[in-house]
């Protein structure tokens, strides 16, 4: 089953569609039973319960689903993936969609960037805190496959071919940006830059690692027709998804997924 650590403003939308275009039914965006945003993330026992739902359960993603809670299962092989990105870039435009798609007109930049929450997010989602050792070796003890959403298409074809060959990887991209002044604003003022820089200090370290050590072994492991691959994968690839299976995927985690959850969380007893 394919684990999707799900980063915010990594391409991670993308690639959520791309799941669930690829098993429809058998995907699910998953959140702790409990509640959505209250600690703990998504654990065992939560896999446990959606199996319930899920019997032929082939991938989950999810903002809650992280590297450093363990989640098993007899019999089960899990495979985890997630994208990272420029940590400054990322920072920035976590800023920007809070204020153009949240529409939290009166935040204050040097404000929000100070809150802990917005610090090393990246890092903190695979380790919990920001602890680069921490991260690297959850990354490396659970073979977590780490793409670069600088270089998406060729991420998409490592992916398919060193993690999960069943995955159908065409696209077309999700929650991009129409405008990114703001983000830009915020990296070219040298005060702003230096904030970003100042709260992002695992995540570049972390980033790094990921650029000039893990990824590149992806490369390798690859083997040497990878840039050609990844020109054919672009010029054949269908700019798409398939649109039946997105459509029963939604329908099952708007349906049948989010009322348990809406029940449960209310002291029903569902499942």
């Amino acid at each position: 089953m394919l684990v999707f650590i799900h980063i915010n403003k990594t391409a991670g939308s993308t690639v959520r569609y791309i799941l669930r275009s690829t098993f429809g039914i058998n995907h699910c965006e998953v959140e702790p039973w409990h509640a959505q945003w209250t600690d703990p993330p998504f654990s065992t026992q939560d896999l446990q319960r959606l199996r319930k739902l899920y019997p032929h359960l082939e991938s989950i993603g999810g903002h809650r689903v992280t590297g450093y809670v363990d989640l098993q299962e007899n019999g089960a092989q899990l495979k985890y993936f997630t994208f990272m990105r420029d940590p400054l870039k990322t920072c920035a435009s976590r800023f920007q969609y809070n204020i153009q798609y949240r529409k939290k007109k009166n935040l204050v930049f040097e404000e929000w960037i100070q809150k802990e929450w917005t610090r090393n997010h990246q890092t903190k989602m695979i380790a919990g805190v920001p602890d680069v050792n921490k991260a690297i070796r959850i990354i490396r003890d659970k073979n977590i496959f780490v793409g670069l959403t600088e270089r998406f298409d060729e991420s998409m074809v490592l992916l398919k071919a060193l993690v999960a060959d069943n995955l159908n990887i065409s696209y077309k991209p999700v929650n991009v940006a129409r405008k990114n002044a703001l983000a830009e604003r915020l990296l070219s003022t040298e005060s702003t830059r230096q904030m970003l820089i100042e709260a992002n200090q695992a995540d570049l370290e972390l980033y790094n690692f990921i650029k000039k050590e893990l990824y590149p072994a992806f490369q390798r492991e690859y083997g040497p027709n990878l840039e050609r691959d990844v020109v054919d994968y672009q010029q054949g690839r269908e700019n798409n998804f398939h649109s039946r299976n997105i459509t029963l995927s939604r329908l099952k985690q708007y349906l049948i997924y989010k009322p348990m959850l809406y029940l449960h969380r209310r002291g029903v007893t569902v499942i």
